[in-house]
């Protein structure tokens, strides 16, 4: 009986197990490596709060390309409809189950240890887990997720502080607080906010960012996207001028793109890679990570009363004392505040422990500009230090960042995990 390995229990890894278990025919064993006890989840899914929504309407995340209404069935909401993250989740943990009852063929095993080691030894995969386990497989899936929490340099030597939430899905905050500096506007921001004021409606929470840039709203009704101008894929300076140029139309502008935006970033030479990634990628990010209508009114109405006041600038220098903390930003203002939370997203560059070991011993390699891992991009497949595709093991989501760019959001995983659903059938 042919073995498959699935290296995490997120949404990514959790979709992969869902879509080969869905078109099974013939029996497999396979392990989905998670620590977690709930699987689907991730960062993404595994908030409880009713006020964190999804930035995608339903009708736009089911996990099926071949039933692009599973999900607004599967939970009866309307395909515009902006369903809570938690719910996600528990869709994605209940439609793995559902398929696990009706396919006899699968063997399952939710192995709850961390992969520390893979080996490739003739057409076999020997992996060892942080239980000092080891298992050998047929097939292996790098369904691993964001790389670690970007800490700006300037709290790294307060991290220890219980006054600096360095990882907002990893540490308690202390709801308690009345004056509070977020670092980051971006979705995070929106999210933390939202639970911060609900919990403590009389704080006052000040977003801190470069350009004190929120993120777009979706519109209530969504157009469909433009098709891209064979110009504006010629550079990063041209995309972003069809951009600006689109006006009012800049989200289906966007959406033309978007579609078209892994055959682009492959296209671009490293150097034009590089100047699109340093220059607009921050800019591209505010545009095409939208939130729900409803969460841009409610965030615009809390600035308005004040509880929420947005900052330009950055961080330079903080000083603390036993009663509060003091930043100082780049534009000379001076904050008081007595809690500050990270909200800077997560980095590209690996971080991940099992990546850094795989790229280390040669059974993987790191993706252009340094980012994610390489693969083969028509298959999915890991290259090696060499270059060469190493048959057999795969890799999906975020951790293709480097070579896809767009491939974080679950309308570009879903495909993915897809396609590498029918590899390992027909493997």
């Amino acid at each position: 009986m042919k073995r498959v390995l699935v290296v995490g229990g997120g949404a990514s890894g959790t979709m992969v197990a869902v879509n080969l278990i869905r078109n099974l025919t013939q029996p497999i064993e396979i392990w989905l490596a998670e620590p977690e006890i709930k699987l689907g989840r991730g960062i993404a899914y595994r908030t409880t709060d009713p006020n964190h929504l999804l930035n995608v309407p339903a009708g736009r995340m089911s996990i099926f390309e071949d039933d692009p209404k599973h999900l607004c069935n599967w939970l009866e909401v309307g395909e515009g409809e902006f369903i809570p993250r938690r719910d996600f989740g528990l869709y994605l943990a209940n439609v793995l189950n559902h398929y696990l009852t009706k396919n006899s063929n699968v063997t399952f095993k939710h192995y709850q240890q961390l992969v520390t080691d893979i080996q490739k030894q003739d057409n076999k995969f020997y992996c060892s887990f942080d239980n000092d386990s080891a298992e050998s497989f047929d097939l292996v899936v790098l369904a691993l997720g964001h790389q670690q929490t970007i800490i700006p340099k300037e709290l790294e030597s307060f991290k220890h502080d219980s006054r600096l939430i360095v990882d907002v899905w990893k540490q308690k905050i202390d709801t308690s607080q009345n004056n509070v500096a977020i670092i980051g506007t971006g979705l995070t921001f929106y999210d933390v906010a939202l639970s911060y004021l609900a919990a403590n409606p009389e704080a006052k929470i000040c977003g801190i960012s470069r350009n004190a840039l929120l993120p777009s709203p979706h519109l209530r009704h969504r157009e469909p996207p433009i098709p891209v101008p064979n110009l504006a894929k010629t550079s990063a300076q041209a995309m972003r001028d069809y951009l600006v140029q689109s006006g009012e139309k800049w989200r289906e502008a966007q959406d033309g793109i978007r579609h078209d935006l892994q055959e682009i970033w492959a296209n671009f030479p490293d150097t034009e890679k590089r100047y699109f990634f340093d220059k607009y990628f921050r800019w591209w990010n505010v545009l095409r990570h939208r939130s729900a209508p409803e969460i841009d009114e409610r965030i615009k109405e809390f600035i308005a009363s004040g509880s929420i006041e947005i900052i330009s600038g950055s961080i330079s220098q903080i000083t603390s004392s036993s009663e509060s903390l003091t930043l100082t930003l780049d534009t000379g203002v001076e904050l008081l505040v007595d809690q500050v939370i990270n909200c800077c997203g997560n980095g590209f560059e690996l971080s991940n422990p099992l990546l850094l070991t795989l790229t280390k011993t040669g059974l993987a390699k790191t993706g252009p500009l340094n980012m994610g891992i390489s693969v083969d991009t028509k298959t999915l497949q890991v290259k090696n230090s060499a270059g060469q595709i190493v048959s057999g093991l795969f890799a999906i989501g975020p951790i293709l960042v480097g070579e896809l760019l767009e491939t974080t959001a679950i309308p570009e995983i879903k495909t993915q995990a897809a396609q590498i659903a029918r590899q390992l059938i027909s493997a």
